[in-house]
């Protein structure tokens, strides 16, 4: 028997995806989602995909811990590691991974996307944008009445997307691009990726508002 989802979550581990999943489950809670993961491997991303793919989990626990049990959760990898630097936008494999889901999971209505409003201030955003979603419909075969977009961060900075989540779930996210190694062979954030730069504006700009967060 083919399970019914409302809609569709991607979900990377990172700060801007777990705070659109944890909106979007809080605030339906008594529609189901189908939660996804798409681990993407290549030559530069090695030890991204672990982290990522440790914060995943331990985010999922987490919220069934808290009782927020209303999704199902599913993984895809694709390695292109042969092809050298990555050749596509990480979004545009997620969106496409996620219409194959679509088409697969015909009651799905909905896609929540991740975007926050810093993004949008970044030059070329909206035309990726436009292309991922052209990549949606095309592969799920559904048209724009069919298939709604949400973008329930799209008004929130990174310092209000942060705020949305419990302390020990934004703990457990994992959002740098390029970890390191720190002395007790353990990753650490690389604080040279935008993303990680953009964490570090925030963290300096607000120093006491995310108690044991690094």
């Amino acid at each position: 028997m083919t399970m019914t989802y409302r809609g569709i979550i991607p979900f990377s581990g990172g700060i801007d995806s777990t705070a659109a999943l944890y909106t979007t489950l809080t605030e339906y809670p008594n529609d189901t989602w189908l939660v996804f993961k798409v681990n993407l491997i290549n030559g530069s991303a090695a030890s991204r995909t672990i982290q990522e793919e440790l914060a995943v989990n331990a985010i999922l626990d987490e919220l069934r811990a808290m009782g927020i049990q209303n999704f199902r959760y599913k993984r895809l990898a694709f390695d292109y590691a042969q092809l050298g630097s990555p050749p596509v936008w990480d979004s545009e494999v997620v969106n496409f991974a996620a219409a194959t889901c679509i088409r697969a999971n015909p009651s799905i209505g909905e896609l929540i996307e991740g975007a926050i409003a810093d993004d949008y201030l970044q030059a070329g955003f909206d035309d990726r944008l436009a292309k991922i979603e052209k990549i949606l419909y095309l592969v799920s075969e559904k048209s724009r009445s069919e298939l709604q977009i949400k973008f329930p961060l799209q008004h929130k900075n990174k310092y209000e997307v942060m705020k949305l989540l419990p302390t020990a779930i934004l703990n457990l996210t994992w959002s740098c691009r390029y970890p390191e190694g720190d002395v007790n062979w353990q990753l650490q954030r690389c604080h040279k990726c935008a993303t990680c730069q953009t964490i570090d504006q925030t963290l300096e700009q607000y120093p006491n508002a995310f108690e044991g967060f690094e």
